[in-house]
């Protein structure tokens, strides 16, 4: 009966230790950035996605810009630059650490599910952390490597396709537009 009541003492202490409640979460502070093309049948797409993953005490946003996806239209071929976002917050976002310096992010929406594999060095800041006023210490450092792909259920199609995710290599790409890219203005006025 002592016996148990010291194992009991001893877990209790254990759960309760200051160490474990400021424990790190497994995702750290800051923002990891990739460009990459997909990968279809052995052939790699023209447009150009660039994902910005942000991290904060936990929450985490993501956001796609895709560029030169050319169409062509009456008045010229040009591409219109799309955005998109999800969060944790918002629930149309998962991110869950895979050790130490991998995380594991997955983005839904009606028909695409997207998985990202990004691998990071961790750098650890207190000075940083008090200054922007964060629970915890630990940022990403640099992006070290990325994998991902996609799977559609095609409702045009009537089947299941799918997709990798390959990175732009060199730590700064430079890539040449296949067409003109169109913006929003502010219509002229008649004179």
């Amino acid at each position: 009966m002592r016996w148990c009541c010291l194992v009991a003492a001893a877990v209790l202490a254990l759960l309760f230790s200051p160490d474990l409640i400021h424990a790190q979460p497994s995702v750290p502070n800051g923002t990891l950035r990739v460009a990459y093309r997909q990968l279809s049948n052995g052939e790699l797409s023209k447009s150009v996605h660039q994902l910005q993953l942000s991290c904060w005490n936990g929450a985490c946003s993501m956001t796609a810009l895709t560029l030169n996806q050319c169409a062509d239209f009456p008045d010229g071929r040009f591409f219109y630059p799309q955005v998109e976002r999800s969060s944790t917050r918002e629930g149309n976002l998962s991110v869950r650490s895979q050790g130490d310096t991998v995380l594991i992010a997955e983005e839904k929406d009606a028909e695409t599910t997207f998985r990202y594999r990004f691998e990071y060095t961790i750098k650890l800041n207190e000075r940083l952390q008090k200054e922007l006023g964060l629970q915890f210490n630990k940022f990403f450092g640099y992006l070290t490597g990325f994998s991902g792909a996609a799977v559609k259920d095609s409702t045009i199609l009537g089947q299941v396709i799918s997709w990798d995710l390959v990175p732009l290599q060199g730590r700064f790409p430079r890539i040449k537009l296949d067409c003109d890219v169109t913006l929003d203005g502010v219509p002229e006025r008649a004179k």
